[in-house]
């Protein structure tokens, strides 16, 4: 494995929606206390996490030495035209197994509204 890239960095599971980039990144960074926020995309990402993206987080773990993963939702999302509830309801899902894949990390799931401001979903 090659050394750690400079600076400090957490991994964003997250939409491709551009809407939701930049409050994304800033929550994140805010929160795990980095520099850097990788982010592996794709349009509803949440509703299926594939073999691909998990290999970019595994990426952002090793070569980045990532501080934490977040995964995100959002409202009005294109690519997973779901009620809320549900979306959030594979959020939470998609946590879990990222959870038990990187133990060692905290994996937060996130809610992002329409005008931006992004949430902590609820674990019950």
């Amino acid at each position: 494995m090659k050394p750690a890239a400079p600076g400090r960095f957490a991994t964003a599971i997250n939409c491709m929606d551009g809407r939701v980039q930049k409050p994304v990144a800033d929550f994140v960074c805010q929160h795990f206390g980095v520099d850097f926020v990788d982010m592996v995309t794709g349009a509803g990402i949440v509703a299926d996490l594939h073999s691909r993206a998990l290999d970019a987080v595994k990426l952002s773990v090793e070569a980045h030495d990532s501080q934490g993963i977040a995964v995100v939702a959002h409202a009005d999302c294109a690519g997973n035209p779901i009620p809320e509830d549900h979306q959030k309801d594979q959020c939470l899902d998609a946590t879990q197994l990222l959870a038990k894949s990187w133990p060692e990390l905290e994996v937060v799931p996130l809610w992002v509204l329409p005008e931006g401001t992004v949430q902590i979903i609820s674990q019950n």
